[in-house]
């Protein structure tokens, strides 16, 4: 789906106040400059273990030595995400290897079927379905052209296609735990960092209609 992005900026605003009394007064003297120290304020941010590949939930600026994090937003069309890439974003890379460790734990076994494609790719599997379904906007439904689609960007994952489907239930209902959302109703294979770790994934759309302008 096409995510809103939230990204933030530090704007800085210098304004000037220049007295003015009947006249011009010069104030001459010693300027005194005070460095105030921010107060470092924690975060909850959510860490893997890169040898253990377990995760675990902190309060803390930073992950700690030998855990990278699984970043603090869902990963966007932002002006980084839609860059051209050639493999899987890494945040989603960590965070579906996170996913994959975790389920192992319980049985459950998760393996990506289907990452990152070239525009060419998603191209080519666009037109094979419009063959398929007998016209584009029924096509789109189910695969996106290369222009649109989040897996030549990096940003979507196909998990367990074509089969595997009763274990992939399990990351429908866990993936936001690491930031893992199930997007559409009609593809329960299609994953995406959706949502913040441990922030509930939103509603699925109907199809990947949604992400046509």
């Amino acid at each position: 789906m096409a995510w809103v992005a939230k990204k933030s900026s530090l704007f800085f605003i210098a304004s000037v106040l220049i007295p003015v009394v009947l006249g011009a007064v010069a104030i001459v003297g010693n300027e005194s400059s005070v460095v105030v120290e921010q107060e470092v304020v924690p975060i909850r941010i959510t860490c893997m273990n890169l040898q253990s590949e377990l995760i675990e939930t902190i309060t803390a600026q930073t992950c700690p030595v030998g855990s990278v994090s699984l970043g603090e937003f869902a990963l966007t069309e932002s002006e980084e995400s839609v860059t051209v890439r050639q493999e899987i974003h890494p945040i989603l890379e960590l965070r579906v290897r996170a996913a994959m460790a975790a389920a192992a734990l319980e049985g459950i076994d998760l393996y990506i079927s289907s990452g990152f494609r070239t525009i060419e790719r998603q191209n080519y599997l666009f037109a094979k379905e419009v063959r398929l379904r007998g016209s584009e906007s029924e096509a789109a439904k189910w695969v996106l052209p290369g222009d649109y689609s989040h897996h030549p960007k990096g940003l979507a994952v196909d998990i367990n296609y074509p089969n595997g489907r009763e274990d992939v239930k399990w990351l429908e209902l866990n993936g936001f735990h690491f930031g893992l959302c199930r997007v559409y109703q009609n593809e329960w294979w299609h994953f995406e960092a959706a949502t913040p770790p441990g922030t509930p994934c939103p509603a699925l759309a109907p199809n990947a209609l949604v992400d046509l302008p």
